[in-house]
């Protein structure tokens, strides 16, 4: 009898214990809102919600760098389209102030808008971005693109490098055009020295249209407009393909992004119907086992005399 006692009791004592682990369990899960609470619940899950996550996160930051590289790109392509702009008054003026009915205060006023223009162009091709990085110096973010020798003259600062941003696993893109690009690599020479070239020679009164010298010079004028304006539009044209393609990624990405959340969420995710209806089940099986455990625990030899 002693040891049917003992037995019985050691027999509830284990449900009653293991009842209290589960319950437990299954509380933890509904606070957590997981079915996996430790690798070993589900190992082949685990190995499934793990590869997902790291993918989960790549792709995101993935999803990160084109979003930073497309305001990036739109800022750059913002002062290119300005520079156009500037460019286009540039050449009316040119056109303009080349006319021999001119005089010399006429060919003054106009020097003095061209003057305007070129600081206005100088300032634009030394634009900053919100943390103040200078935007078309290559990789020497922190040197303006362009400054004035002790002679007067434009030269450019920055380096010819690109800075390359990572869109996808396999898959870089450049992030930067530079100043060296658009505008000191032409043949006919830099728009800022041939503008204030320009600028001296309608400032000349022995000079005028119709002089061999005016005349050289408005030519040299109207070259490097065209040049400038060709690799301006240049610029602009490839930072529309390349914003293209970032629609693209970012959109791959984005759903990338759900299809692995989907992954994680189907493969860990907690069905709390499921999981309150086996609670509760849990909860009335251990009610009894308390009760059965309290009559078990009570029980003696003299109980039966």
């Amino acid at each position: 009898m002693r040891v049917s006692m003992l037995n019985l009791y050691s027999n509830n004592l284990q449900s009653l214990q293991n009842s209290t682990v589960d319950i437990a369990k299954l509380n933890q899960m509904m606070a957590t809102s997981t079915s996996m609470l430790r690798p070993s619940d589900d190992p082949i899950g685990a190995v499934k919600v793990i590869g997902s996550q790291r993918d989960l996160a790549a792709t995101n930051q993935y999803l990160d760098n084109t979003k930073s590289l497309s305001t990036s790109l739109d800022r750059a392509e913002t002062y290119l389209s300005s520079m156009v702009e500037l460019q286009s008054r540039m050449r009316e003026i040119s056109i303009a102030s080349n006319n021999g009915s001119l005089s010399v205060e006429d060919r003054s006023a106009y020097a003095a808008e061209m003057g305007e223009l070129l600081a206005a162009f100088s300032d634009t091709v030394n634009a900053k971005d919100e943390a103040g990085n200078y935007l078309f110096s290559g990789n020497l973010t922190n040197t303006p693109a362009i400054s004035q020798d002790v002679d007067g003259k434009y030269i450019y600062q920055g380096d010819n490098n690109h800075r390359e941003v990572q869109t996808t696993g396999s898959s870089w893109m450049t992030a930067n055009v530079t100043a060296a690009e658009f505008m000191f690599s032409n043949g006919s020479g830099d728009i800022l020295n041939q503008t204030q070239t320009y600028i001296d020679v309608l400032n000349n009164p022995d000079l005028a249209p119709g002089d061999p010298a005016f005349g050289q010079t408005m030519e040299q004028m109207s070259a490097t407009l065209d040049d400038t304006l060709t690799s301006i539009s240049a610029a602009i044209t490839d930072i529309g393909g390349k914003q293209n393609t970032i629609g693209l990624l970012q959109t791959s990405h984005e759903e990338r992004v759900l299809f692995n959340e989907e992954v994680i969420g189907e493969t860990e995710g907690l069905d709390y119907a499921q999981a309150t209806a086996e609670f509760n089940l849990k909860l009335t099986a251990l009610k009894v086992t308390q009760q059965t455990f309290v009559q078990v625990n009570q029980l003696s030899l003299f109980n039966h005399m």
